[in-house]
Order: C-alpha cells, then sequence, then structure tokens
C-alpha cells in the first residue's frame, strides 16, 4: 500500500475499507434528521402517556335491571359513587358520598333527577312513576329504584338522559327479565344510544281480570270527581234545569244529554272521531252562552230544547273524552273497555247527584211566581255572560 495515498484518504475521511467507508457515510446521512428524531420520539412519549391516561380515568359503566312484571314494571338502576358525583356535579365538584349523613342529605335529589331524566313510555304513552327510591347497596354503589304501573302495552320503550351528566364515554348495561327470571333481552347503551325498545309478554288472565276491576271502580270515581269539579259542565247543566217545569221535560232533558255525550265519548276514545282541545273547549263555553240565550228569549221550557241538549251534549262529550286521553285511555282491548264504561257511568252519577240536591231547591222556588217571573232571567243571564266570557278566553288561549 502506497502510504501517501493512504495519509490522503485518512484525511478526506476514508480509509481505505469499503465497510468502514459505507459506516462512515451512513453515521454522516443519520445526523442530518435528527431534529425529525427527536421530534417522533416526543410525539410517541405523549401517545403511550395519554393511552394511559385514558386508561386510568375509565368513564365508568353502570347498570341498569327492568324487571316486567304482570301489574308493574320496575327499572333498578346501580352507580358508583363516582358516577352518582358526576350526576349530582353542578359547579365543577361534586358531593362527599362517604358516610351515611352525606348520603341522606342527596338522596331527595337523586331520586328527583332519576324520575325527570328516566322515561319509559308503553306503546308511546309516557308511563308516571311511583315515588322513587335511592338507597345504598354498599360502601361504594347506589341503586335507584323506579317503578311504573303497567298497561295493557306491548311493547316499552325505555330513555335515559343521565348520560348528559355522565363522562364522556361512560356505558350502561341493561338486563331486561320477568319475575320469575327468564331473560328479555340486554343492551349497551351510551350517549349516542340511550333508549333500549323491550317487547313485553302477555298479561294472565286472572291479572288482567283483576285489573279489569280495578280500573272500573278507579274510572268511575274519575267520572264523578271530573263532573262535580267540571264547573262548565255543571253551569250548563244548571241553565238546563232552570227552566223545566215538570219531571216529563227534566227526565229529557237529562236522557238526551246522557245519550249524546256516551257517543262521542266512545267515538272519540276509540279515535273514530277526534278534534283538537282549542275548537272543543271554545264549543263547550258558547253551549251555556247558547242555552242562557235562549232561555231569555223563549222563557220556560224552550221548543227543541231535547234536540238542543242533545246536539251539545255530543261536544260536551269531546271534552269528557279529552280527560281519559290525560290517562293514556286509548292502547290495548282491555284499556279502553272497562275505563269507558267506568268513566261514563261515573259521569252519569255524579250529574244525577247534582240534579238531585238542585231540582228540590229549583221546585221549592218555582212555587213562588216572582221567582220565575224574576230570577230565572237573572240566573239566564249570568249563565250567558259566564260562557260568553269562557269562550272568549278560550279562544285567546288557544
Amino acid at each position: 500500500m502506497d502510504p501517501p495515498a493512504t495519509l490522503s484518504r485518512l484525511r478526506a475521511g476514508r480509509s481505505g475499507c469499503v465497510y468502514c467507508d459505507f459506516a462512515a457515510e451512513s453515521r454522516l446521512t443519520v445526523k442530518l434528521p435528527a431534529q425529525y428524531l427527536c421530534r417522533l420520539c416526543l410525539g410517541s412519549i405523549l401517545f403511550v402517556i395519554c393511552v394511559f391516561s385514558a386508561q386510568a380515568h375509565d368513564p365508568g359503566l353502570s347498570s341498569a335491571t327492568v324487571t316486567v312484571g304482570d301489574r308493574q314494571i320496575d327499572v333498578l338502576l346501580g352507580f358508583a359513587d363516582r358516577d352518582v358525583e358526576s350526576l349530582l356535579t353542578t359547579s365543577g365538584s361534586g358531593p362527599d358520598l362517604r358516610g351515611a349523613e352525606r348520603f341522606e342529605g342527596i338522596r331527595g335529589q337523586l331520586e328527583s333527577l332519576a324520575a325527570r331524566e328516566v322515561s319509559l313510555f308503553l306503546d308511546e304513552v309516557t308511563a308516571i312513576p311511583d315515588q322513587p327510591i335511592a338507597k345504598r347497596k354498599d360502601g361504594r354503589n347506589i341503586e335507584i329504584l323506579l317503578r311504573f304501573e303497567r298497561t295493557n302495552a306491548t311493547r316499552a320503550h325505555l330513555v335515559s338522559k343521565l348520560f348528559e351528566r355522565l363522562p364522556f364515554g361512560h356505558r350502561e348495561f341493561v338486563t331486561v327479565r320477568t319475575t320469575s327470571g327468564a331473560s328479555l333481552g340486554e343492551a349497551m347503551l351510551s350517549a349516542k344510544e340511550n333508549s333500549v325498545q323491550i317487547d313485553l309478554p302477555a298479561i294472565s288472565s286472572s291479572t288482567v281480570s283483576a285489573r279489569g276491576d280495578h280500573s272500573f271502580l278507579a274510572f268511575l270515581m274519575l267520572g264523578v270527581e271530573h263532573i262535580l269539579t267540571g264547573y262548565d259542565h255543571l253551569l250548563f247543566l244548571f241553565a238546563l234545569l232552570v227552566v223545566c217545569r215538570d219531571l216529563r221535560s227534566i227526565l229529557t232533558v237529562i236522557t238526551c244529554f246522557t245519550i249524546a255525550h256516551s257517543i262521542t265519548l266512545a267515538l272519540s276514545t276509540l279515535d273514530v272521531v277526534r278534534l283538537p282541545a282549542r275548537i272543543v273547549e271554545p264549543l263547550i263555553a258558547a253551549s251555556i252562552a247558547y242555552v242562557g240565550f235562549e232561555n231569555l228569549l223563549r222563557g220556560d221550557s224552550p221548543k227543541w230544547r231535547w234536540l238542543i241538549t242533545f246536539s251539545f251534549g255530543l261536544v260536551h262529550g269531546l271534552g269528557f273524552a279529552d280527560a281519559l286521553r290525560e290517562f293514556g285511555i286509548g292502547s290495548g282491548q282491555f284499556g279502553i273497555v272497562w275505563p269507558l264504561v267506568g268513566f261514563n257511568l261515573g259521569v252519569e252519577v255524579g250529574q244525577l247527584s247534582v240534579a238531585a240536591v238542585v231540582l228540590p231547591i229549583l221546585w221549592q222556588l218555582r212555587k213562588n211566581h216572582g221567582f220565575a217571573r224574576q230570577w230565572v232571567p237573572v240566573c239566564s243571564v249570568a249563565v250567558t255572560l259566564a260562557g260568553s266570557y269562557w269562550m272568549v278566553e278560550r279562544i285567546l288561549q288557544k
């Protein structure tokens, strides 16, 4: 080897060895993107930290056990203490649940929240829960029981809006079963999918029979209460009776009113005929004003009073039907017949009770000729003014 040539190659950074020269060139090449390698390493470290941080802050998993019985549906919610703190957090820091006294302090707030944010729909009708019950399951978990009365609906829809208050990514495992333990399904709920559909099993025949009896009595009382507290219906009835002079005219008026409102009550409840309340309510008030005005014009026992009574009775029946709809009547064959018959019979009982009290007083007063000549017109004017006022008020409110 030529010493001058070797020395020249060493000064140029080459050793003359092919492998050594390639390694040297490789080291020089690696030094150029060093800043990029640093960024890559730093990004990898940050990614690992984020992954471990996410695993260290689990968004949580709660539970909901739905138990379907013949008479009721129970929804038992289960939450860890940290989930309850998230539910009740309003300003960045949740309540301290350690200790029985601290839990008693937030029990009412927790029960109200569950009743407000967890909904159960039975064939699209909102079910109203009984008083919720919150209690401690153990040292780290809390349970909330929501109990709903079951109807004859064939499908239930459970919706939870509690995810809006829980950490992002929180999940809820839902188990649906019967009281005997038979599984009806499972689901995993989240903020994106916060509801579950439940196909309800058939109700046993013995429960249907017992429920029918109970519903009949309950809606019988509801019908009595509705007519006794319905000042517009009572005033209409009074305007009809105040000009009746004998028992025959009274029975004719009451019978026509009963038949008419029974027809539209049934048709409206069965969804054969339906008018919105913004039309029905002003019409009821208009019927009161008309009868009072007719009393002024025609005096005692106006001709064709039975026809007027029947016509306006149809309108009042639509108003009675609105009261039934507020209780979700109209789903399932057993869910219509008993409530409809009971409510209608209750209206008649209340109506006859009012007539039994008012008529003897009116008959006694009519023995005084001055009453028929002076006070009947005065009462008719009062009825006309009241009906007109309610009609205008209801039109403006709608």
